[in-house]
């Protein structure tokens, strides 16, 4: 195909190449995948275990400059020949790259970039990666067979431009010359999320703009068309026609938007290949932009995140689950969680309607189960311990995907609450379905009554977070007002014009909080609106995004939809009064419950 290779083929041409033998001399396959470590997954294991036939794994740590403190930076031109040659590729090879992530893509854009900085153009992308192989049924196999060596000779001397340095970046900043696109997500970039490597601070090279490198792919993890990419770099303020340069954490997600870039007709985008831990290492503090001021500042614990709130998604699809489900994929890796709870009047059993029907190959997950029985209210938070024997008995270990869901007729009701358990005790890949079972059976997607007890597997929680708010310190807030507060219930029920669920319990809301409903984070069919429509409604209740904030409810169900509507647009961490309405009105004084109607008796 010489210059004239794709720059992305599709799993449909992939597998007929493969299934006509043409793997070889003249075609090779190459599994790029790579993790942070966070993520507990080993890319060159799971390509023993399962990959494209025929392929080969590049390991983009080994191919890399090792004499550098900083992680895979790139190799000499030498090595790089040396390497890929033993790979059994030439210079007349067609290259095609994956990677297994959940994104569709994650590194297989830092290979695809390599081997067209070391002077070979006919290298493609798998669009939509093992990903979409596997969902739309492409053969595997676990067996592999060295290929015989090539000869390849690099030539990198020409695209030596295309590889920006300290230096480059820190003249740049006065110069201008060229456009710096930071791809990490926006909580890392705006300096409220921290970095996955010790020791680094978050925050962004000044003058650079944010494009998260998630947001170049769809939901299904395939590139956007070619019109949604220059719609993006609109929206960025990002001019294709100037010179940009990528950067991230360390030089691989940066690519995603050089790639990006060149399907819009810029070909020739740069990368910073230290990225930002070399940046934040080596920068003075006035060049490391932060919410958190400058880069020796300590963060304060409200704005700390254990996790990259990027690499899992927050929300997945009807269809990306269902392909999940027909491809079999519901096992150790990633389980499915029913977390239905209602209230007492709506005379609902989510565990027997769970038996009747459900998603296939999902697991029940009980509130009121895994919480402290000891505590005179409903469902409040267990132990680490509590939680780690509960999820280990559904089958759920630390290097689970978990996704959750439930059966209300909102779309989603309770779903939230356990996503936001996942996360407190430490565990960041967990999703949300987004519209739950209602937005799932509008989708026509199977549903079984069939259930087998999963396997156990051991699972270790730990609370990293303080995001969990008692009594005291929401009393302590009213007088304080540094925080705000939001609470989800109803419009009525915050007024005190509509009764509460519970016998026990009169409607109001206490001083100072902001009222909302949980309903309004979803449109008609259940989904959580977009990012445009989440941050109209906080901008409308006059809640700042930049600041911190606690969620209410009535007993910290409902409170969670607040965390991802917050956590969708880049909030790192709000916290939760599981307690709530029912504790408040149970311990606080009159003065302190504010309503339309009958308040509280003194």
């Amino acid at each position: 195909m010489g210059v004239q290779a794709q720059t992305l083929v599709s799993a449909a041409w992939l597998a007929n190449t493969v299934k006509r033998n043409l793997v070889g001399p003249r075609l090779r396959i190459l599994d790029t995948s790579w993790y942070l470590p966070f993520m507990n997954r080993d890319g060159k294991k799971e390509f023993a275990q399962t990959h494209i036939p025929g392929a080969s794994f590049f390991d983009i740590d080994e191919c890399s400059d090792r004499t550098s403190k900083f992680d895979h930076m790139l190799p000499s031109e030498q090595f790089f020949a040396d390497y890929v040659g033993n790979l059994g590729i030439g210079n007349d090879s067609h290259v095609i790259v994956y990677d297994a992530s959940h994104f569709g893509a994650f590194s297989c854009t830092r290979v695809w970039w390599m081997f067209r900085l070391f002077g070979h153009p006919q290298v493609s992308v798998l669009n939509g990666g093992f990903r979409n192989w596997v969902r739309e049924g492409h053969p595997v196999e676990s067996t592999y067979t060295k290929p015989a060596a090539e000869h390849f000779s690099a030539a990198a001397a020409a695209h030596r431009p295309w590889v920006k340095s300290f230096e480059d970046i820190t003249n740049n900043i006065s110069k201008q010359s060229f456009q710096v696109v930071d791809v990490r997500p926006y909580a890392r970039f705006l300096g409220r999320e921290p970095e996955p490597r010790e020791g680094v601070k978050p925050g962004h090279i000044p003058g650079s703009k944010c494009m998260p490198f998630f947001r170049f792919t769809d939901d299904d993890g395939m590139m956007l068309s070619i019109e949604a990419l220059r719609s993006f770099f609109e929206e960025s303020q990002v001019d294709l026609d100037k010179p940009i340069c990528g950067t991230c954490g360390s030089g691989v997600t940066a690519c995603h938007m050089v790639l990006a870039a060149h399907l819009c007709g810029a070909p020739g985008a740069s990368v910073y290949d230290g990225s930002w831990y070399e940046w934040f290492s080596k920068a003075p503090p006035e060049h490391v932009l932060s919410k958190l001021k400058n880069k020796d500042r300590t963060i304060h614990s409200v704005l700390q995140c254990p996790i990259m709130a990027a690499q899992t998604r927050a929300l997945v699809s009807a269809s990306w689950l269902a392909e999940a489900v027909k491809n079999n994929l519901v096992g150790p890796k990633l389980r499915i969680l029913d977390a239905s709870w209602y209230l007492a009047k709506t005379k609902r059993d989510p565990k027997a309607e769970f038996a009747q029907k459900h998603v296939p190959g999902s697991s029940y997950f009980d509130i009121d189960v895994c919480s402290d029985l000891t505590s005179a209210l409903d469902h409040m938070l267990p132990t680490p311990g509590v939680f780690s024997r509960y999820v280990g008995d559904l089958g759920i270990g630390n290097d689970t995907h978990v996704v959750v869901y439930d059966t209300s007729d909102f779309g989603s009701f309770s779903a939230p609450r356990v996503w936001w358990m996942f996360r407190l005790f430490g565990h960041s890949s967990v999703s949300v379905l987004d519209g739950g079972m209602k937005n799932w059976l509008a989708g026509g997607f199977p549903v079984t009554s069939e259930w087998s007890k999963p396997e156990r597997r051991d699972f270790e929680a730990a609370v990293t977070q303080p995001w969990v708010k008692s009594y005291e310190e929401m009393l302590e807030n009213m007088s304080t007002k540094k925080v705000q507060v939001v609470d989800a219930r109803s419009a009525g029920r915050f007024r005190g014009i509509e009764p509460e669920p519970r016998d026990d319990t009169l409607p109001g809301h206490f001083p100072g909080t902001i009222n909302m409903p949980f309903p309004s984070f979803m449109d008609g069919s259940g989904k959580e609106l977009d990012t445009e429509g989440l941050s109209k409604l906080f901008l409308q209740a006059g809640v700042d995004l930049e600041k911190p904030l606690w969620a209410t409810c009535g007993s910290g169900v409902t409170a969670c939809h607040v965390v991802l509507a917050a956590h969708l647009l880049g909030h790192p961490g709000v916290c939760v009064y599981d307690g709530s309405w029912t504790e408040w009105f149970k311990r606080a004084s009159p003065k302190h419950i504010i309503s339309e109607g009958q308040g509280k008796e003194g």
